[in-house]
């Protein structure tokens, strides 16, 4: 099925294909992989491939490799986007809240000292993007994870953002499995919708603009949001 565009996918191994071993070999051999998390450039954004179904802990070697990858990126001139994408989500509404809470230990606080703009998730069968946010380090620290996260908002706008210190966080879990309804809605999500469809990320205006655009199955524009650089 992926034939046509095998020699534009970049992909992120998710949980059913880590489950059996035989289809994780195919999956990797399939896309020339010679590690799950990877890194890539595409014109002025780097792109990194985390693997949420290997370990990914301060002091793994999957750690160690985004936070060198992130330490070189932040010394390129040419790049001024950097994109993170993995299976399962920092912030989740639906599955593997726990895990959510330790990628966002690990890992949030380093995303934002290298800013890092989106970080696009799948996992939970549904569309939801958040504000610009930023780490609420003293929130986690004192309610020992048990409650919904507080992350901060460092914008209130729906649609266009000025340059900002806070991260966008997307779930993009809306291919091929059947829908989930959206139940949890926090404030810090600008949009949560529950339809089929895909997201559509462009570079604008000289490579100073990163615009994206959910587009349902039905033709219908469910979101659309701009992030200035300059």
């Amino acid at each position: 099925m992926s034939k046509p565009i095998h020699d534009r996918m970049k992909i992120a191994i998710g949980n059913h294909d880590a489950e059996f071993a035989n289809i994780y070999k195919q999956i990797v051999d399939y896309h020339h992989l010679k590690s799950p998390y990877y890194s890539h450039n595409l014109k002025n954004v780097h792109f990194i491939s985390m693997s949420t179904e290997h370990p990914y802990e301060k002091g793994s070697k999957q750690y160690e490799f985004i936070k060198n990858d992130l330490e070189k990126t932040s010394e390129n001139p040419d790049i001024d986007w950097i994109v993170v994408h993995q299976h399962k989500p920092l912030y989740s509404t639906k599955q593997d809240k726990k895990e959510a809470e330790d990628l966002r230990d690990d890992y949030e606080q380093l995303f934002q000292q290298y800013d890092v703009d989106l970080v696009i998730s799948s996992h939970n069968q549904y569309y939801e993007r958040t504000y610009p946010i930023s780490y609420n380090e003293k929130y986690e620290k004192t309610t020992n994870k048990k409650a919904e996260p507080q992350p901060i908002i460092t914008n209130h706008s729906q649609t266009e953002y000025p340059p900002t210190d806070g991260i966008v966080f997307l779930t993009v879990g809306t291919a091929g499995d059947e829908l989930d309804p959206v139940k949890e809605r926090p404030n810090f999500y600008v949009i949560q919708d529950s339809k089929f469809g895909f997201l559509n990320v462009e570079i604008e205006n000289n490579g100073n603009t990163l615009v994206g655009t959910f587009h349902a199955n039905d033709g219908n524009i469910i979101d659309h949001f701009k992030l200035n650089e300059t």
